[in-house]
């Protein structure tokens, strides 16, 4: 149980700092207020599942930074190439668009964004997930096993409302 409540609350920080971080830098860049994401709410879903799949599978390699380097750059380029391929087949639309960013492939992904990713995932393991670590202990504390059924419920329905719209769309 204690780890069903942990991975949720990890996936739902790490959605949330996904969001926040590409809302962020795209309004920026747009110079103009530029909501991200696939949801409603504010969680980009890719962001949790790439940070889980840095943290859980390649937990061995969390000492060798070159090698996690490496590693999570590839792991998250996939997941990134996966996640654009299923979209666009199963809702004909693209979220994101890399084809004027060289060395890109078929647009999904491309190897100066995947080489960002890399030192983005080195720093959330090194920097950013003691202090979430410590914040899911407080809430896993705090709140046991409420929050995470609450949080799922919430991610469900607005997965339901976005998925009502698309198809209406």
């Amino acid at each position: 149980m204690e780890d069903f409540i942990q991975i949720v609350l990890r996936f739902v920080i790490y959605s949330l700092i996904g969001w926040l971080w590409e809302t962020v830098y795209c309004s920026l860049k747009a110079h103009h207020f530029v909501y991200r994401g696939f949801l409603v709410g504010p969680i980009t879903p890719i962001y949790g599942f790439g940070v889980l799949a840095v943290l859980y599978f390649l937990q061995p390699l969390h000492d060798n930074l070159l090698l996690l380097y490496i590693s999570a750059a590839v792991l998250v380029t996939l997941l990134e190439y996966v996640t654009s391929f299923a979209l666009e087949k199963l809702f004909h639309a693209s979220w994101w668009d890399y084809k004027d960013v060289p060395l890109n492939i078929n647009g999904r992904v491309a190897i100066p964004v995947s080489l960002f990713w890399g030192v983005g995932c080195v720093f959330i393991v090194r920097v950013v997930q003691p202090v979430v670590e410590q914040l899911v202990q407080r809430l896993s504390e705090q709140f046991g096993f409420y929050l995470p059924v609450v949080l799922l419920c919430i991610i469900s329905m607005d997965l339901g409302y976005t998925l009502a719209n698309l198809a209406a769309f």
